[in-house]
């Protein structure tokens, strides 16, 4: 008998405190990477920044967080139209880059196939729209959006000319399309505002994957989404709820991701990139096992 087990939109939540314990704005965005790059190996389809009211996080460190987040995930022929100049980036040329899947390389006209997908930025000329999509020139635009607008964009005709326009999710053919950045103004607010989705709180005091495996996969079939939250580098995730005025109910899933761990505490880029890459082959194994 095979079992089509239907794997879940992998989202993930960080603080806004995240950098608190990194002096310099080279670390920092050395850091943003880190995470952006564990997020898109393991097909993270949605990063939360959530605010840590336990902390004292600067609104500096907050826009570089947002910033350097969304500049990796833009393929780089957007960055310049869609970040202009600011100090925030000063240290773009050390990141190493993504190259996921939507990151296509610059190409010839002549090359475009019917039904390509690009990444493009809506541009408007003389009243018409146009799109930006890494191409000598800018493809005439059928679809609808406003002017700076990013987008997906479908190639719908090469001859007689190029005419292109929104690409629906189901013509994303690849498995992985980057992910979303999204704020949210506490974790209680988060939590109430995902639907279908099942929270997984990272925590020392939660209990190994190992233990609540068979559980978890049986739970995790019923979600379309899964949610891993990660603390602070001073706060647990429970520290953060305290701090809100909500405990830690059974609604929500902890697990201690490294059980018997040999250093005093784990950095954040270090449990976002071990997590998902646990839960990674988790997923996996247990979706091999029902088919």
């Amino acid at each position: 008998m095979v079992v089509d087990m239907k794997v879940p939109n992998l989202w993930i939540a960080i603080p806004d405190s995240s950098l608190v314990d990194v002096q310099t704005k080279r670390d920092k965005t050395l850091r943003i990477c880190q995470f952006a790059r564990a997020c898109s190996i393991f097909r993270v389809r949605k990063i939360y920044v959530y605010h840590d009211k336990s902390s004292r996080a600067s609104a500096e460190d907050l826009s570089l967080l947002e910033t350097i987040l969304r500049y990796l995930d833009t393929p780089q022929y957007l960055r310049k139209s869609i970040f202009p100049r600011t100090a925030l980036l000063e240290y773009a040329g050390i990141m190493h880059p993504i190259n996921a899947p939507h990151h296509r390389e610059k190409q010839r006209l002549e090359d475009l196939k019917l039904g390509d997908v690009r990444v493009g930025v809506i541009q408007r000329v003389k009243g018409a729209l146009y799109v930006d999509v890494g191409m000598s020139i800018l493809l005439p635009f059928e679809g609808t959006g406003s002017h700076g607008e990013r987008v997906n964009v479908k190639i719908i005709s090469t001859r007689p000319s190029i005419r292109c326009t929104n690409a629906r999710i189901d013509d994303i053919k690849e498995n992985y399309w980057g992910y979303e950045v999204e704020k949210s103004s506490s974790i209680q607010e988060l939590l109430e505002s995902a639907k279908n989705t099942l929270v997984i709180i990272t925590s020392k005091q939660g209990h190994s994957l190992k233990h609540e495996e068979k559980q978890l996969f049986k739970r995790i079939r019923s979600f379309t989404n899964l949610l891993m939250v990660f603390g602070a580098a001073r706060r647990s995730v429970e520290e953060i709820l305290t701090s809100e005025g909500r405990g830690v109910g059974p609604d929500l899933v902890r697990l201690n991701m490294f059980p018997s761990q040999g250093t005093k505490t784990v950095r954040l880029e270090e449990a976002i990139l071990g997590s998902l890459a646990i839960f990674n082959y988790f997923l996996s194994r247990e979706n091999a096992a029902t088919t």
